[in-house]
């Protein structure tokens, strides 16, 4: 049996979450003359101010999903223990939904409304998404690690930083050097490039960060062979014992022409230690599957 519409959109809505909600917005800096900082300076600071934590609770927040075909919103709570377990509970007019149970081995996911359970690995939740996924990677960025997407150190040596409307950015060297062809007019050399690299799939990565805090302001991801790009900006921080957090992200993704868009506004973050319960599968509820 395959699932619903609104059950994908439920789920997506889980899961777009849970990847992407806790990379941290800084404070607003006033306007300064940036000096030029180099990539492994520039890498270190990012990485001296990542959030780390043992137990994790947000409180209550607000999803307004479109994904080009309907419009829906919900509510929802976070509750994560490091190294063990992601658990997301939503609802909509004081209704549960579902639950969302992320562990290192398996995806569990209850929908309370069509009475149908999902449970599966990884694989089947990144095919949806059209991105490589699994639990730590998750983890990491809930962790704002968000160099932990790529497979090696070496692969940061890529990466050049520049300065760019009063942001640090980092970029993959690939993208720039397209970038100056275009502008030249060199399409053709630009196209080689392009067709060289389409059994790997050419990802460009580009992070734009605050100069003060170090903390992440805004993410884009670009697929350019198969014309797929995910982009983040982040909003209304909060201060988490002493680090930041966004009170409102806003995602877009493309993907082929079909377009996502997601809000969210969260609020009521907690790091006290909390055991997290088994989420349970009532009776007669039918298993499903995303494809």
């Amino acid at each position: 049996m395959h699932w619903s519409q609104a059950g994908r959109n439920i789920l997506l809505a889980f899961f777009v979450y849970a990847l992407i909600y806790s990379c941290k917005p800084a404070e607003t800096v006033s306007e300064m003359r940036l000096r030029p900082m180099s990539p492994g300076r520039l890498i270190r600071n990012i990485e001296e101010n990542a959030f780390d934590y043992s137990s994790f609770h947000v409180k209550r927040i607000n999803i307004q999903l479109d994904d080009g075909q309907s419009k829906n919103s919900f509510r929802a709570t976070m509750q994560a223990v490091k190294n063990q377990q992601i658990l997301l509970t939503v609802s909509k007019f004081n209704i549960p939904l579902g639950r969302l149970s992320l562990t290192p081995d398996t995806i569990l996911f209850v929908n309370y409304m069509e009475r149908t359970y999902i449970t599966d690995g990884y694989s089947a939740l990144s095919d949806l998404l059209n991105f490589d996924l699994d639990f730590y990677a998750v983890q990491a960025i809930l962790s704002g690690n968000i160099f932990s997407f790529f497979e090696d150190d070496d692969e940061l040596k890529s990466y050049n930083s520049y300065v760019s409307d009063g942001l640090y950015m980092i970029q993959s060297e690939t993208m720039r050097k397209l970038r100056k062809i275009s502008e030249k007019g060199k399409v053709q050399k630009a196209e080689r490039i392009l067709r060289r690299s389409e059994e790997e799939s050419l990802v460009v990565n580009t992070f734009f960060f605050d100069p003060k805090l170090f903390v992440m302001k805004r993410m884009v991801l670009e697929d350019k062979t198969y014309l797929r790009n995910l982009n983040l900006q982040f909003d209304d921080y909060q201060k988490v014992d002493q680090k930041y957090y966004p009170g409102s992200i806003m995602l877009t993704l493309n993907n082929g022409g079909e377009q996502m868009h997601l809000e969210m506004t969260m609020s009521g973050f907690s790091t006290e230690h909390s055991e997290l319960l088994p989420v349970r599968l009532p009776d007669k509820y039918q298993r499903v599957y995303l494809n």
